[in-house]
């Protein structure tokens, strides 16, 4: 499947607001300035992309770990539409199998799609 992904964007509320309501797949991603390399540390989907980023916002996070790089680093995102739920699903565990993000709790039981990551 040929997805087209957003360029990197910061996981800013002005980032996230340029992310309309659709569904899809998408990879956290943050810079490390001593390396200065971006690593991908976690990655998920939703039926609405903008919602579930807005969720990933600094004071809204949940998830202990992705917390933590958004106290300590400066963070991104890439998204890519996907509206069937099992194209989904195979993309969010290609997207693991790929980047093995270190915060991801749960992973679809389902084998992964071939996918583009760029």
């Amino acid at each position: 499947m040929q997805l087209k992904w957003t360029e990197r964007i910061s996981l800013i509320q002005s980032g996230v607001s340029r992310i309309k309501a659709v569904a899809g797949v998408y990879r956290l991603i943050n810079y490390n300035r001593s390396d200065d390399k971006y690593y991908v540390y976690y990655v998920g989907q939703a039926d609405d992309l903008n919602n579930r980023l807005s969720q990933h916002l600094s004071g809204n996070e949940t998830n202990k770990c992705c917390q933590k790089y958004l106290d300590n680093y400066t963070c991104y995102f890439r998204t890519a539409a996907i509206s069937g739920q099992a194209d989904r699903d195979g993309a969010e565990v290609a997207l693991n199998n790929k980047f093995e993000p270190s915060c991801v709790e749960r992973i679809p039981d389902v084998k992964p799609i071939e996918i583009n990551f760029d």
